[in-house]
């Protein structure tokens, strides 16, 4: 067992007080992120080491003979403003494209570059404060309510289309028309008239934000295509290749494959690639579902996904339990309290934003004290009787 120190993102969106606070960092300026993982673009130190390299000395000690490399990332995400409008690959999509970007020559610090390695990006975000996001198109059918209801119906050319026959198909030539035509005057004179109440109050709340942010983008008017949701502490959401999706405000613990592989599509000044994104972007109406643990204490409960690349566990500790076997490394962190983590005469102390990695070839660790941590691993399906959880489709009452 080691402790491991984050690497730290100082993004634009970024919070100005919540990693600072939960670190107890002197960090100025926004902290977006604080990375526990291997990822060679900023990987978390051991004893003073990079991870990947320690990793690279011993792989099947430290994250077992299935893998050359850790295969998840956790971080924990603080956005005080909208983060862009985007989309992850698929992992055939991704070997594709950054074998075809490597073949074209262009680098990897290319700003136009669209893929970073060759591995999907799978997501689940875990809310640790209220936390507001978009994910997914909405029903077409809604979005076609929802741009009338605001009276924009008659800005874009390829909307009466979609009012004519909603499908995938005739989304996607809308949505090309937002994403690429300039920017729209008369759409940002309408949308900032509109008051924020009654029915899509909160989709025109959110929309008189992204306008004081982008002005001059006509991807404000998102929260009308796609799905707004809203987590409560401790809920989660999962996010599959291809879901156009964006994070709006807040905190949360994330955990995803190891990859940075992101394709923009608004709501930023970086390189955005049409043809790219609307090649692997989902245009069906997605339902996003929330996960929502039922907490037991001194039980592992699993935010269940489909992934094979990592999990997801929080752990409400009340006195002693013994972690399940579960092949592969394990990142612990602290959230409240305080733990002792054993194994044999070897001990550690896990308190609050304290984080420890646990080698594959470690098992059989024992937790003593009163702590609520969360666990990143492997997935491991011979614990799925020893969880409970439920999950509901959003209700969403547009």
């Amino acid at each position: 067992m080691k402790y491991l120190r984050p690497a730290l993102q100082p993004y634009l969106w970024g919070s100005h007080s919540f990693i600072q606070t939960f670190l107890q960092t002197n960090e100025s300026g926004p902290l977006a992120e604080a990375w526990y993982g291997a990822h060679p673009k900023a990987p978390s130190l051991v004893d003073g080491r990079k991870l990947n390299e320690v990793i690279s000395t011993d792989p099947a000690y430290w994250i077992g003979s299935q893998h050359y490399k850790l295969p998840f990332l956790m971080k924990i995400l603080a956005a005080e403003q909208a983060l862009s409008i985007q989309v992850h690959p698929s992992k055939s999509q991704a070997e594709m494209g950054f074998a075809r970007e490597n073949g074209l020559g262009i680098a990897l610090s290319d700003p136009t570059r669209n893929y970073q390695d060759d591995n999907h990006k799978p997501e689940l975000l875990m809310a640790l404060t209220d936390f507001y996001a978009l994910c997914g198109f909405r029903m077409h059918s809604q979005i076609v309510e929802a741009f009338q209801h605001c009276g924009i119906d008659g800005i874009f050319q390829n909307f009466p289309r979609l009012a004519e026959e909603p499908s995938g198909t005739s989304l996607a030539l809308l949505y090309e028309e937002i994403i690429s035509s300039p920017p729209q005057a008369d759409l940002k004179a309408i949308l900032s008239k509109l008051p924020a109440e009654g029915k899509w109050g909160q989709e025109i709340h959110w929309m008189h934000e992204l306008i004081n942010l982008y002005p001059e983008d006509n991807s404000v008017i998102s929260p009308l295509l796609m799905n707004l949701i809203q987590l409560k502490p401790y809920q989660a959401i999962s996010l599959e290749a291809g879901i156009v999706h964006a994070y709006l405000r807040g905190a949360g613990i994330e955990i995803m494959a190891n990859s940075d592989n992101v394709l923009r599509a608004g709501l930023t000044p970086k390189h955005i690639d049409t043809a790219e994104l609307l090649r692997i972007m989902r245009t069906e109406a997605y339902i996003p579902k929330i996960i929502s643990p039922l907490p037991r204490a001194n039980q592992l409960l699993e935010y269940p996904t489909t992934i094979a690349d990592f999990a997801l566990y929080r752990v409400q500790l009340q006195g002693q339990m013994k972690l399940p076997t579960i092949p592969g490394p394990k990142i612990l962190l602290g959230l409240q309290g305080r733990a002792e983590l054993r194994i044999g005469a070897q001990g550690l102390m896990l308190g609050k934003a304290d984080c420890v990695i646990i080698p594959h070839e470690e098992q059989g660790i024992t937790l003593v004290g009163e702590a609520d941590i969360v666990m990143a691993s492997l997935p491991g399906a011979a614990l799925s009787s020893g969880f409970d959880h439920f999950c509901y489709d959003l209700i969403n009452d547009n």
